[in-house]
């Protein structure tokens, strides 16, 4: 009996250690996941109007809604935003003025090109539409004829769609790179989202 006695309580001291390093390993995953909570919170507050935490609503066919959560502008260019399905003062503000402007009427203008967020309020609830602004670097181009330029869509385009109505005077690669091939005049088009580009290219 003695014997068990002295190998319980050996046990009991060996175990404490263990015991004593699991409960030290709970406490450090409460407050690494604590620290994680507190960081996705002000992550959310300071990013809400980025793209990093825009989706898109599903829409339901009489919930009330922007008539657009998209929209791609060329610089220069005016779209109206309106609330559907509602009957009440609207108002509305641009998260970067430089960007997209937005007037009393939902009419947006697009300045430079670049991201910005429409928001429109109703009752204190608040209604988001993601504008990008776009632009080509040249709008006309004059190149003699084995020489070469880069076109750029400018802003957030990812991947545009590059096309030369006459690839035998210049022809277009799938980065945007011009290459003069002949004497004569093309029409480079860059395609985005709906919307096109164009550069009038110049072969002497």
């Amino acid at each position: 009996m003695a014997a068990m006695e002295i190998g319980k309580e050996m046990f009991e001291l060996s175990d404490s250690p263990c015991k004593k390093r699991s409960g030290r390993c709970v406490r450090n995953l409460i407050k690494i996941i604590v620290i994680l909570i507190i960081t996705i919170v002000i992550l959310h507050t300071f990013l809400q109007n980025t793209s990093i935490f825009f989706r898109k609503r599903i829409l339901l066919p009489f919930a009330l809604h922007l008539n657009k959560q998209e929209l791609v502008l060329i610089q220069g260019e005016e779209y109206r935003l309106y609330m559907n399905a509602i009957n009440k003062r609207v108002s509305y503000e641009t998260t970067n003025f430089r960007v997209a402007g937005v007037d009393i009427n939902g009419r947006v203008f697009a300045y430079r090109t670049g991201k910005a967020f429409i928001i429109a309020k109703v009752d204190g609830k608040k209604y988001k539409c993601r504008v990008r602004v776009i632009d080509l670097n040249k709008k006309k181009l004059t190149l003699s004829v084995g020489e070469s330029y880069h076109l750029n869509v400018l802003g957030p385009a990812v991947f545009p769609r590059w096309k030369s109505s006459n690839p035998k005077v210049a022809s277009i690669s799938v980065f945007g790179k011009v290459k003069a091939r002949s004497r004569g005049r093309t029409v480079i088009r860059a395609k985005w989202k709906g919307k096109e580009l164009k550069c009038v290219v110049t072969v002497r």
